[in-house]
């Protein structure tokens, strides 16, 4: 299977690539990023092409794959605006979707929000739920969303009032309903990484409360 991963350098897709990496049903990774990580190189298996997201339609052949998995996002902080965020997490993954259609993609594979709704009054839940409609509307024969609550895990860049809800409510996880129950970010990519091997038919929902009350084995918060 060839998969193209979208977001491989953040926090779920980091994981999400590590997994892929060590799959023998995954022949081929590749990773369009926009900046190459130090010391990544490329090999028989993984290929990383550095891309212009804001062109990306010059890409189509980093498309060209089984299935494609966005783990793309931000947040308003580091966009610098609600216009920025819905470019990272609105624009760009339909943009790459639209490549992976034309490329004959037959899964695509999504992380979402979990209160995503197009008619959301926040701004986040709302792009989220945009977003969703509109990779729905593309017509993939398979189309996994997945909806996680709050990520646990360690971030590359610092974002202090999700550090401080991530120390307070990882002490207590078994008290949060699974609904909305926080989640290990290797738990979310491990779940997106199953999805692989049983791509629906139309689309498929994959909720917080499936997440949380998964068996896959989490990494703890220091």
């Amino acid at each position: 299977m060839i998969v193209t991963l979208l977001g491989a350098t953040g926090l779920v897709g980091g994981y999400v690539m590590k997994f892929l990496e060590a799959s023998d049903d995954v022949s081929k990774l590749i990773l369009p990023v926009r900046n190459i990580p130090e010391g990544a190189s490329n090999t028989e298996k993984v290929e990383w092409i550095k891309v212009d997201f804001d062109s990306i339609k010059n890409y189509k052949d980093a498309f060209a794959a089984d299935a494609v998995i966005c783990c793309l996002g931000t947040t308003i902080k580091k966009a610098g605006s609600k216009k920025a965020l819905e470019h990272v997490d609105l624009e760009i993954p339909l943009a790459c979707a639209a490549l992976a259609k034309a490329n004959n993609v037959r899964h695509f594979l999504v992380i979402s929000a979990q209160g995503a709704n197009q008619a959301s009054p926040y701004h986040y839940n709302r792009t989220k739920g945009l977003l969703e409609q509109g990779l729905s509307l593309m017509g993939f024969p398979s189309l996994t969303i997945v909806r996680p609550s709050l990520l646990l895990g360690k971030r590359k860049e610092k974002r202090i009032l999700e550090g401080i809800l991530q120390k307070v409510l990882s002490r207590n996880l078994l008290l949060i309903p699974a609904s909305w129950r926080p989640v290990f970010a290797e738990t979310v990519a491990a779940v997106i990484v199953a999805a692989l091997q049983y791509p629906p038919e139309g689309t498929h929902i994959i909720y917080n409360r499936t997440i949380a009350q998964s068996e896959i084995k989490t990494v703890p918060i220091h």
